[in-house]
């Protein structure tokens, strides 16, 4: 009896993951680099065993609205594909992932990224804070998101608030506000400071006021 119940339960194991649903995305490779002009073919594919009839169609996720030309497809294979152009205006870091939708629920597979470099005739001009310059908080323990944009050389301006960017953020006072390498502030006490921003060699100042209520 035990014997039976072993194998019953093996085999119950090997047929759930069988059908286990899984989507990866097989291109383009995870780390890839593109530039201006690339068209970039994006193929997601279901796991061998999987029930691809449960699949009523596979959506790409492709960051800063890249996957307008990424639309819905149909699930009618194991096979999704779809593209898009690198343009001057796509982001540094770009971000893919495919959802896959089922009839109660979704798959979504791992996410990857892709680079574009920026090419070397293009340089950074200046900073500026997408949330202004003066940064208010009433109670401490509030935070506030510092969004910082570039102006470029070729004139576009790319976000570059993230510490992966090159952009450093140094507090005046931490016994006012502190901030973290990505630019989230956090209000530690009544006063003033200032945020000084950098990335190569430009700067930015941003003002930082705490009243508690």
């Amino acid at each position: 009896m035990k014997v039976k119940l072993i194998s019953f339960v093996s085999f119950f194991l090997l047929f759930a993951v069988q059908n286990v649903l899984a989507l990866v995305i097989t291109s383009p490779k995870n780390g890839s680099t593109y530039k201006t002009g690339d068209t970039v073919k994006v193929v997601a594919e279901l796991s061998q065993g999987s029930d691809y009839d449960k699949i009523l169609w596979v959506d790409f996720l492709i960051s800063e609205g890249l996957n307008e030309s990424c639309p819905k497809e149909i699930a009618t294979h194991p096979r999704y594909e779809c593209t898009f152009t690198i343009t001057q205006y796509s982001p540094q870091i770009i971000i893919i992932t495919a959802l896959g939708k089922t009839v109660d629920s979704a798959v979504v597979s791992p996410t990857i990224t892709i680079s574009v470099p920026l090419p070397s005739s293009v340089t950074l001009q200046s900073l500026k804070s997408f949330t202004g310059n003066r940064q208010f908080f009433s109670q401490i323990g509030d935070h506030n998101q510092l969004y910082i944009v570039g102006t470029y050389s070729d004139a576009i301006e790319r976000d570059i608030w993230l510490a992966e960017k090159g952009t450093t953020y140094i507090s005046s006072n931490e016994k006012v506000v502190t901030v973290n390498v990505n630019g989230l502030i956090t209000a530690t006490g009544a006063g003033k400071a200032q945020i000084t921003v950098k990335n190569g060699s430009k700067k930015l100042v941003i003002d930082a006021i705490v009243q508690i209520r």
